[in-house]
């Protein structure tokens, strides 16, 4: 049952209307401000920076969530499947074409647009020194930003570029930073991880399906993981000018029927807003405001103008609000571990920190066998990536000889045979590929979770013990994204397909042959050169596949590890630290833990200023 007490309606229309417009009722989820954060961070900036180097980490994240609170930054990401128009709903919403169409590949780098003065782009990158460009127009800043975003310009990423942040002086952008996000079910960029690990720097999210089909399986799975993440989900419902009026009303109950069912939507609330990017982004260019209207792109514009005035503030401070809590609450248990070292007896913190040896111990046992098993699962998908490979090798061959025998009962023309091969590989290994992708995407992140949350409740157990054995009140983290990893996404961007016939010469025999002898020796030829063209081809899909497995579960194990040491640091590491500073400096005991109790009770007070307990 839906709770009408917190509802609040930004714009009402009667059934009849919405459903002759097919744009249903506007409804959000209201908000309740949290205290100001804004006011609590700077100080808990400046405990943790006087406490020392230790809690670096946590003062780091502090003061970007200071930085976003003062700039006004309310992140609203963009997201959806490959092809469901983001880029052209982005372009509309500036009115210029900035971002290079959907139907040019491009990699999966994050891009960060907003408002400046003029026209800039800058390109951040992993191991250099970033590259800014003065813009004159939209169409210098599309074809700059496609050096870097596109595929055909920087294949694989081989720039290594981070993310770009593109600048531009629509009054649109003053209140908002649009994040273009990698798409899902790419061939290009195509791991919902990788837009998934972004949504953690989001407040709210338009996400965009599209009539064809109207929502996909991997559409819902995705939708659930965004609502864990972003406090805000607005659905856009793209191309609609491909539909008339009852069509467009049945789609809209349609999606509205399968969020429900799915539980992603707790009651019929679920924004929904049909548009036509193609049209809006017109509309802009011609300057027509009635287009404009008729696109959907006014009521879009109208309903995050009142989103932005009446609960922009209040959301995102709840969502920096949650953020700072986690950090201030592991900064915490790190002081709490050392107050309670300086605390005890001696003997007893020898007592307790042998105990916490043991657990470390099995810690690090489980680790090493987390590392087996995740080396098990690498093995197994790659078997499955071979048996793929090889049920591709199969169907393309008899696919393509197919082909060969259809295109002899017409003519015997070899020349015709091979210009019909070469005009549909690239057709059928592009679908063979998305297939191919799919399906190790799905087996991938099933997989990754799995070990995400091995890993989390190993971190979450040694977290536990320290604070048991000190008896320390122990807060889990609010949410997953506690330990969530920055993974690398997993993906292929296979697209040159090879068309090239080999050299086999034909005998000059041919030409005066009998038609039977000469179909046959063409069909031969022909059945050499397709065994040529599918090894070619399935080998590079398979490779590359293969590349982007391993180099995602070393990046993932990595990660795992580095966190899982991280924890053992900040726990374990502190007690012994304080411990042998107890053994070496006997005097500087009771001044340490004034300053710890002093900065413990400052930080208990913050937190629940924030709402913490």
């Amino acid at each position: 049952m839906c709770d009408p007490s917190r509802q609040v309606v930004l714009k009402e229309r009667s059934d009849l209307d919405s459903q002759s417009q097919g744009i249903p009722p506007i409804i959000i989820s209201s908000v309740h401000e949290p205290n100001s954060v804004s006011e609590v961070v700077p100080s808990l900036i400046q405990i943790l920076h006087n406490l020392g180097p230790e809690y670096h980490g946590h003062t780091k994240g502090l003061e970007d969530l200071q930085a976003r609170l003062a700039e006004g930054r309310f992140h609203l990401a963009i997201l959806g499947q490959f092809k469901r128009g983001k880029s052209t709903f982005i372009n509309a919403l500036i009115g210029e074409e900035i971002l290079p169409s959907s139907v040019i590949p491009v990699t999966s780098i994050p891009t960060f647009i907003q408002y400046g003065d003029r026209m800039k782009i800058v390109i951040h990158f992993q191991n250099q020194d970033d590259k800014e460009y003065k813009i004159e127009n939209s169409r210098e800043l599309n074809r700059i930003l496609s050096r870097y975003v596109s595929e055909d310009e920087n294949p694989k990423n081989t720039l290594c570029v981070t993310h770009a942040d593109v600048f531009h002086p629509t009054p649109f952008l003053r209140d908002v930073v649009l994040i273009d996000t990698p798409g899902i079910g790419s061939t290009h960029r195509h791991n919902t991880e990788m837009t998934l690990r972004f949504l953690t720097q989001c407040d709210a999210a338009f996400l965009l399906v599209s009539s064809d089909p109207p929502i996909t399986e991997v559409e819902v799975d995705f939708i659930r993981q965004v609502r864990e993440r972003v406090a805000r989900i607005f659905f856009i419902l793209n191309k609609i000018d491909y539909l008339n009026d009852t069509e467009r009303v049945t789609v809209i109950k349609f999606l509205r029927k399968v969020l429900v069912n799915s539980k992603i939507s707790d009651c019929d609330d679920a924004i929904i807003l049909p548009v036509s990017a193609k049209q809006g982004l017109a509309s802009k260019q011609r300057n027509d405001a009635i287009l404009w209207k008729d696109s959907g792109f006014e009521a879009v514009t109208d309903h995050l103008k009142n989103f932005l005035a009446q609960e922009k503030n209040a959301v995102l401070k709840l969502a920096i609000t949650a953020k700072a809590r986690n950090i201030i609450n592991d900064a915490l248990l790190q002081i709490e571990l050392r107050v309670r070292s300086l605390e005890l007896p001696l003997t007893e913190v020898e007592q307790r920190l042998r105990l916490f040896d043991e657990k470390i111990r099995e810690a690090e046992e489980q680790r090493l066998y987390a590392q087996d098993i995740l080396a098990g699962d690498k093995k197994r998908i790659t078997q499955h990536l071979e048996s793929l490979a090889e049920e591709l090798r199969t169907s393309s061959r008899e696919q393509l000889l197919d082909i060969v025998n259809d295109t002899l009962k017409t003519e015997i023309d070899e020349e015709k045979v091979q210009d019909t091969i070469a005009s549909v590989i690239p057709k059928i290994y592009k679908k063979k590929l998305t297939e191919v992708n799919e399906a190790m995407n799905k087996e991938l992140i099933q997989v990754l979770k799995s070990h995400q949350k091995r890993a989390d409740d190993l971190i979450e157990s040694i977290r536990i013990a320290a604070a048991e054995l000190f008896n320390i009140p122990y807060h889990a983290p609010e949410s997953e994204q506690a330990f969530e990893k920055n993974r690398k996404p997993f993906w292929v961007s296979q697209e040159s397909w090879d068309c090239m016939f080999n050299p086999i010469p034909k005998e000059l025999i041919d030409r005066l042959a009998p038609q039977s002898v000469r179909e046959r020796r063409i069909r031969e030829r022909m059945k050499e050169h397709i065994e040529y063209l599918v090894t070619r081809n399935v080998e590079n899909l398979r490779w590359e596949t293969l590349q982007n497995l391993n180099l995602s579960f070393l990046k993932f194990g990595n990660a795992l590890d580095k966190d899982i040491k991280d924890t053992i640091k900040a726990t374990h590491g502190a007690i012994k630290a304080t411990y042998k500073m107890r053994k070496k400096h006997v005097n500087e005991t009771r001044s340490e833990l004034g300053r710890l109790r002093t900065a413990e009770e400052k930080i208990k007070t913050a937190l629940q200023t924030l709402g913490g307990t």
